[in-house]
């Protein structure tokens, strides 16, 4: 600006001005990017609107203004705070949305000539604003490839735990020039707001989100981007989270995360005063929400996978290891329970006759039946064949020994219809309790491996 601040300068000598300014248009406002004065009264910081002023008047015409004798209302020039006796205005357009004004405290000092020269000051200006704007330009997209190469390092630090989705973030936030931004994730079909980053304390949006209501929940549920506009109608109407938010948003930039075509969640980036986002931003935060959704899609996929360690591939029941730290921790807690031992025999005559996946799906409808008997409060785990244990929480025996009657009864019933039968009953049940019939684990294992019965139907 150094270039513009001078050749301002020099039309204020030439002119002997009391006050020459340089204004661009940026939205409906024209605001200050160059100034010389004498006047104190002169706000550099005030933008003008374009109704009502004269370097309004400019810009909406395009075409130069001279005022030789000036006997209005100093209000109309818009940026002086007290009335200066101004006398002459002259304002000429510049090609980038832009109006050079130069005012005197002189009557007729401004002509067609004054006017001529200064069409020469707005052609060098408006050149130089160019090359400024190319500069500015070619600045802003290296340091966004400076720092899209930073987020895409530290995509490979976040994949191995060494840094955390809030330092992610950050960087992203920085590229995007916004307030904040947001990751939101589905559950249960609606949207909930996980991680929020930016200069400020933004935990109160840390809520679930309404569905078809709010303007991240749309993002996800229609599973395309929405890029609103500085002050767009649809922010000043519809909530971006969720009616009475303890914030306004005035720009906003939404992208979903999906995976197999499926949305899961939404990045949101978002201006709470300024239109700060930046819109050539857009493709690299586009990229980004991509590789963000490959993240997600990762650690879901790691964390199912660790799940699944737990669990008997045939049966879907707990894997005994498992099964055994969820007893130790309700041991260690003095939980009281009751422990079942259920054993389906003849494991062999089943693989005889009806091979090794017939088998597994006989073990699936006693896993299923056994499930639904004992209920959401019990656990079962396969111990290995066709033994299984199930913990049942509480010790009230009587009802334990109903469901316990319950079950066989079922499972018999089920066997049966494979059309398997062998003599002396399909079964070996087994019942104790936990810290009535002992207050050791590994003792109450081996009590109800004592108490296993053949169970006759």
């Amino acid at each position: 600006m150094a270039i513009i601040d001078g050749l301002l300068q020099l039309i204020f000598n030439v002119y002997e001005a009391f006050t020459v300014a340089l204004y661009v248009k940026e939205d409906d406002r024209l605001n200050c990017i160059s100034s010389v004065t004498f006047a104190k009264s002169f706000d550099k910081h005030k933008s003008l609107p374009l109704e009502g002023t004269l370097p309004g008047w400019v810009i909406k015409h395009n075409a130069p203004l001279i005022i030789p004798n000036y006997d209005r209302d100093e209000d109309a020039l818009g940026y002086y705070r007290t009335n200066e006796g101004i006398k002459s205005f002259m304002g000429y357009p510049m090609e980038t949305d832009g109006v050079i004004v130069v005012d005197s405290k002189k009557k007729y000092i401004f002509t067609e000539k004054e006017k001529k020269i200064l069409s020469s000051f707005a052609s060098t200006i408006h050149e130089e604003l160019e090359r400024e704007k190319k500069s500015l330009d070619r600045d802003e997209t290296l340091e966004e490839l400076y720092t899209e190469k930073r987020i895409l390092g530290l995509f490979s630090a976040l994949n191995q735990s060494k840094v955390s989705i809030q330092d992610m973030l950050g960087e992203i936030l920085h590229l995007s020039g916004g307030d904040f931004c947001f990751i939101g994730m589905e559950r249960r079909g609606k949207l909930f707001i996980q991680d929020v980053a930016g200069p400020g304390n933004y935990e109160e949006i840390k809520k679930e989100c309404h569905p078809g209501e709010s303007i991240a929940s749309m993002v996800m549920e229609g599973g395309r981007e929405m890029l609103l506009p500085h002050n767009s109608g649809y922010l000043r109407e519809k909530a971006l989270f969720f009616p009475g938010e303890p914030l306004k948003a005035r720009q906003f930039f939404g992208f979903p995360l999906v995976t197999d075509d499926i949305p899961f969640g939404v990045i949101g980036f978002v201006a709470l005063y300024e239109p700060h986002l930046r819109e050539g931003a857009i493709g690299v935060l586009r990229n980004l929400s991509s590789l963000l959704s490959l993240h997600y899609t990762s650690l879901w996929m790691k964390e199912h996978v660790e799940r699944l360690k737990d669990f008997d591939s045939v049966t879907g029941a707990l894997q005994f290891p498992a099964f055994l730290t969820l007893l130790e921790r309700m041991v260690k807690k003095e939980d009281k329970f009751s422990l079942v031992s259920l054993k389906v025999l003849n494991m062999e005559a089943y693989n005889r006759k009806r091979g090794v996946e017939g088998t597994n799906e006989i073990l699936r409808k006693v896993f299923q039946v056994m499930k639904y008997c004992a209920g959401s409060q019990s656990f079962i785990a396969r111990k290995s064949g066709g033994h299984f244990y199930i913990v049942l929480k509480g010790s009230e025996i009587f009802e334990i020994r109903n469901m316990v009657k319950l079950l066989n009864h079922t499972i018999v019933k089920s066997l049966s219809e494979e059309r398997i039968s062998e003599s002396g009953g399909m079964l070996q049940l087994g019942v104790t309790s936990f810290p009535e019939d002992s207050g050791n684990l590994w003792e109450l294992f081996e009590k109800v491996e004592k108490k296993l019965k053949k169970i006759i139907d």
